[in-house]
């Protein structure tokens, strides 16, 4: 490479200068680098196609495992570089779809999402249970080893009307933290009614337990017969799947 760069061979360069030719030599470099080659780096996203530069470019029908993102706008974090860790900026601004933003940072083994703001649309649901959408406040997570080391912020979900009988949709939200390596949310709705537990394990194995309580029989009733189960003082439903 030019005689293993001859600039840092060169005695008459201060350490200090040298350094700063480094610096600039490896900022060029990513310059250059496409998009996609970052975006490939993190566990769990994909996407139909991604264009334009590392440090910003366009990312068409994102998915970070099954969320839908949709089309996104997408670049390298400069910071994070200087521990030599590439973190992704991701943002989706409302137009067609709702805002969304998150930071996200990946390998072997490990995750790191953080500030994760938005709503991301749910069309085919959770494995029968009827999610509409899915929504996050400051949320964060790290994940090392395959275990949740560390959760916070807020996550919600919106369950599209169960009947006919119930014909508004439920949301639920709660905070999130992290039990024994698993991903824990467990959220209530508004009513302190409906309860539902979120359990992520670190292989992206998931479980969800919906819990209703207070509705008469002649709404319950219904309900059972098509997949809910009775249980002290209402129904449930629980569904599993994998990321």
């Amino acid at each position: 490479m030019i005689r293993r760069w001859i600039f840092i061979r060169d005695g008459r360069l201060s350490g200090r200068t040298k350094l700063l030719l480094a610096a600039l030599f490896v900022i060029a470099l990513l310059a250059l680098l496409p998009l996609r080659v970052v975006v490939a780096k993190v566990p769990g996203l994909t996407a139909r196609s991604v264009d334009g530069p590392a440090w910003s470019g366009t990312i068409r029908d994102l998915r970070a495992g099954p969320l839908p993102l949709g089309d996104v706008d997408a670049g390298l974090l400069p910071l994070p570089l200087l521990i030599g860790r590439p973190e992704v900026w991701i943002t989706r601004h409302g137009t067609a779809a709702a805002p969304f933003t998150a930071h996200a940072a990946g390998g072997d083994g490990w995750l790191r999402l953080s500030r994760v703001n938005g709503t991301v649309p749910l069309a085919d649901g959770m494995a029968g249970l009827p999610v509409a959408s899915a929504g996050f406040t400051d949320f964060a997570l790290r994940i090392e080893g395959g275990k949740c080391m560390e959760a916070k912020g807020a996550a919600s979900i919106t369950l599209a009307p169960l009947s006919v009988l119930l014909p508004d949709p439920i949301t639920v939200s709660g905070q999130a933290r992290c039990d024994r390596g698993v991903l824990v949310v467990p959220m209530q709705g508004a009513g302190g009614m409906e309860h539902l537990t979120l359990r992520v394990q670190g292989s992206g194995a998931w479980t969800a337990d919906l819990a209703l309580s207070g509705l008469p029989v002649e709404v319950s009733g219904p309900l059972v017969d098509m997949g809910f189960t009775a249980r002290p003082g209402g129904i449930g439903f629980r569904a599993s799947g994998q990321f």
